[in-house]
């Protein structure tokens, strides 16, 4: 998190907490204005978005959500974050839905001849895709398979916590139904913030698996209240998924870190991220022993690159790499490597660091 962000994010959470219910109002009205921001920016309209914790939230609101009947298929991709696939697991579990899966390439060509032949193999009633593949970064052609999708009778539901704040995402040109995000990853807002997309011809179909006050209209009335449910429904927009008190504080901080980005730029954020990928694979695409496991090209890739070196562990690789030169990176198990993140702040001196420390490696396993 920048650090002006920080300080907004701070200055609300000590007026939330220092005068509760007395900056309720004013808090609510700020809240609604980051939304209305937040939407502008995703190219969506305010009533289609609810503020969510995180993107599991999201993915596991949709798909509990969701009417499925036995049997029905659901199709994602190989390499999903446990995000998705836990609540993927859990409603084959609990709803008898059968999960199937397309295999993902570095070349978007293949990623999209593979996903159109799981589609017309397998008839899915819902898709469930990363934007951008937590595993190598990969930029999936979600505007193809979206239109794929639908002409097979599919709905398609987004992971996009790798994308959105990496590169400009317009939720409606890319077609999908359903969305879900996060605001620490790439927005850098405060962990705890997470936003639903649900496109507005799609919102009756989903009924919320939880409720409470704030989700539903008429405003309760303990007076006039039926125990049969009779006298409420949920609200007709997205906020049909927020209930009870919310840490507005954190939407805030978010609506912050989108001020601040904004400012700096996304189109050049997205050149920066892109032109320091470029860069750090000109230096190690001649390297035998260095392997890249991410896109080749810039439009089929993003600021996540995912590397290994030969006869090094991902998991081992990881650990040398932060202990013994402070490289902060993730460890993956397959492709077997670590992944690091090209972000705004990321420089060319940050990159060397991680070439030599590469190449260093690299040499001691050739010498042992």
């Amino acid at each position: 998190m920048a650090e002006p962000v920080l300080a907004r994010y701070r200055e609300a959470v000590e007026r939330a907490q220092r005068f509760g219910h007395l900056v309720l109002e004013e808090f609510q009205e700020a809240s609604e204005r980051v939304r209305v921001e937040f939407a502008e920016l995703l190219g969506v309209r305010s009533e289609e978005l609810a503020f969510t914790g995180n993107t599991t939230d999201g993915i596991a609101l949709v798909l509990a959500s969701f009417p499925f009947a036995a049997g029905d298929r659901i199709l994602t991709s190989d390499q999903e974050h446990p995000a998705v696939l836990l609540p993927l697991t859990l409603a084959c579990r609990r709803r008898g839905v059968v999960l199937e899966q397309f295999r993902v390439s570095t070349e978007k060509e293949e990623t999209r001849e593979a996903f159109a032949a799981a589609l017309v193999r397998t008839r899915p009633r819902l898709v469930v895709v990363s934007h951008v593949s937590c595993e190598t970064g990969v930029r999936l052609p979600i505007e193809d398979m979206t239109r794929l999708a639908h002409a097979e009778g599919a709905r398609v539901l987004l992971d996009t916590a790798q994308s959105i704040g990496q590169f400009p995402v317009n939720l409606a040109t890319l077609g999908v139904d359903f969305a879900a995000g996060n605001g620490h990853k790439w927005l850098h807002g405060p962990q705890g913030t997470g936003f639903l997309y649900v496109r507005q011809d799609n919102l009756d179909l989903l009924e919320p698996p939880l409720v409470g006050d704030g989700s539903v209209v008429t405003p309760f009335d303990r007076h006039s209240f039926q125990f049969d449910g009779t006298n409420w429904s949920f609200r007709g927009d997205a906020r049909r998924f927020e209930y009870g008190t919310r840490d507005v504080a954190r939407v805030i901080g978010l609506g912050a870190a989108i001020e601040y980005l904004g400012s700096l730029g996304w189109e050049a954020i997205a050149r920066h991220q892109l032109r320091l990928v470029a860069w750090l694979r000109e230096r190690l695409q001649h390297h035998p022993a260095i392997c890249w496991y991410s896109a080749t090209r810039a439009e089929d890739g993003s600021g996540l690159v995912t590397l290994g070196v030969t006869g090094w562990d991902g998991e081992r690789l990881s650990r040398v790499l932060w202990e013994a030169y402070r490289i902060v990176q993730r460890r993956v198990q397959v492709p077997n490597g670590v992944r690091v993140s090209c972000a705004y702040f990321t420089s060319e001196d940050d990159l060397d660091r991680l070439v030599a420390a590469l190449e260093e490696l690299a040499g001691y396993h050739q010498l042992s």
